[in-house]
């Protein structure tokens, strides 16, 4: 049995055994021995699984089951504390108050719901947080018309030009220019001939200053479907499930090299702790209005977004321009994307596109920072509406993208319309 699966099995079982003692006084010691593994082992492999601490992560799941008592029961704050593990209703006033910034009482009565749910599915890659410094570099770039192995193909070429390089290299994807895409090379050690540089096809830019930044890292083989499989776990699946976001800053890939030639990568994706949780809200029937298109098979979202490109290319060209907020919704093998259009506007839909508004009375809406996976955020609304006395059909449930910010801070709003139940 490999030691990543070992370390797997034994963070599962971790997790229902939380899960299971949620409202006792969970003690680390113990915790450490449903492994058969020292407590620091412990704290850093839980920590790289989920982006808690366990302490963490305990306290936001003790809290967020209290919530659900307090907005859907009738029960008193003293025997949901005892329910939910605290050692007195004092104790959770002080933690709903401290976390939110309302009363237990303020928060049954209001619009605001806090939901943190539990962690589930494998690790796929073990992840660090660290704080790091990128080393001040010479930054080169090297051009392709095609995209696909670019990382490889400019690496392999500094290599040739360099067979003796000693220094750090760092890499990552440049700005595209014309038909030529580009790949940044950042080397440590510049005392490099720049006219060999040259002849192997490199741009020469200038020499970076040193970046100090909290970095999520993560190791992976050098195959192409590997690094992309892993910066995808990475920012869709660890992040999202983690208290960090990215900064929005550079990202880097390091070359680790066997005998002068790339086996592996190290990732390093910039990140700061969140300003808050997933925000959830309950509000009345936001009135919007979305331009779509609708496609079917594994490549669903690619060719429904092609479609509705086209569409608004050939009738409404400034929406392309002016729109900021990208509509999808999934189901099945089924995937819908559009804009949001201004209600006023008058759309003429043909057989490959429609318009989509709101029309129900109520919506959830779970707003956060982290572009993760469409069924995972929408399994966690769907799953906080049962929790909290409502009616949802996940079929009419949608995701809106907001770049309204910035391209590089993309925010995600996932709507779903409920029905209050009735006690």
């Amino acid at each position: 049995m490999s030691e990543a699966f070992y370390r797997n099995e034994y963070l599962q079982s971790l997790l229902y055994y939380i899960e299971s003692n949620i409202s006792a006084d969970i003690d680390t010691g113990l915790l450490s021995s449903v492994g058969y593994v020292s407590r620091d082992k412990l704290y850093s492999d839980f920590y790289s699984l989920s982006g808690h601490s366990v302490k963490e992560y305990v306290r936001k799941r003790r809290l967020s089951n209290a919530l659900a008592l307090i907005k859907t029961s009738d029960i008193n704050l003293a025997d949901i504390a005892f329910q939910c593990g605290y050692s007195s209703y004092l104790t959770l006033w002080r933690a709903v108050k401290q976390t939110l910034g309302l009363s237990p009482s303020e928060y049954k009565g209001g619009g605001t719901y806090y939901f943190f749910p539990p962690f589930i599915g494998e690790p796929l890659q073990s992840v660090t947080v660290s704080k790091k410094t990128i080393p001040s570099a010479l930054r080169i770039l090297f051009y392709k018309s095609r995209l696909a192995d670019i990382e490889n193909m400019a690496v392999n070429a500094f290599l040739q030009a360099k067979p003796d390089y000693s220094g750090q290299i760092f890499g990552r994807n440049g700005k595209q220019e014309g038909n030529k895409f580009c790949y940044e090379l950042y080397l440590t050690d510049a005392a490099i001939n720049h006219h060999i540089l040259s002849s192997y096809g490199f741009k020469i830019t200038n020499k970076t200053d040193r970046f100090a930044a909290t970095f999520a890292i993560s190791t992976v083989q050098n195959s192409e479907p590997k690094i992309s499989a892993a910066w995808d776990y990475l920012y869709s699946v660890w992040l999202q499930n983690s208290m960090f976001e990215y900064t929005g800053e550079p990202y880097f890939e390091e070359y680790i090299l066997k005998n002068g030639k790339p086996i592996k990568l190290k990732l390093y994706l910039p990140i700061r702790e969140r300003g808050g949780d997933t925000k959830i809200t309950l509000i009345d029937n936001p009135e919007l209005r979305f331009i779509t298109a609708k496609a079917k098979g594994p490549t669903a979202e690619k060719i429904a977004s092609q479609m509705i490109f086209n569409h608004l290319k050939a009738h409404f060209p400034h929406v392309i321009n002016s729109s900021k907020e990208i509509y999808m919704r999934k189901e099945m093998n089924t995937c819908v994307c559009g804009v949001k259009v201004n209600p006023g506007l008058q759309v003429k839909e043909d057989k490959n596109t429609a318009c989509v508004s709101t029309d129900q009375r109520h919506y959830l809406i779970l707003e956060s920072s982290v572009m993760g996976e469409y069924d995972r955020y929408a399994d966690m609304l769907s799953a906080f509406a049962n929790d909290n006395g409502m009616n949802v059909d996940i079929k009419e449930l949608f995701a809106v993208y907001d770049a309204s910010e910035s391209f590089r801070r993309v925010k995600l709003k996932m709507y779903c319309p409920v029905k209050i139940r009735t006690k």
